[in-house]
């Protein structure tokens, strides 16, 4: 895919991931990321920094996007 359509592929991926809320957000990433961080889930998601976990998020979708699509 071109550079182009990378971006836009990522904007897409970005604006859904930000319509999120932090909890959703963590529980997509949830697969071992973040294991025994904190007691609760709720405290997990008031210490989480949300843009990273969106970042992270972004490129977990961004590398399991079907090439053509």
């Amino acid at each position: 895919m071109s550079n182009h359509v990378n971006e836009q592929i990522l904007e897409h991926i970005l604006d859904e991931v930000s319509e999120m809320g932090t909890g959703s957000i963590l529980r997509e990433l949830e697969g071992g990321m973040f294991p025994g961080v904190c007691e609760s889930f709720d405290m997990r998601v008031a210490m989480t920094d949300r843009d990273a976990v969106i970042e992270k998020l972004v490129n977990k979708r961004f590398e399991s996007w079907p090439e053509g699509s």
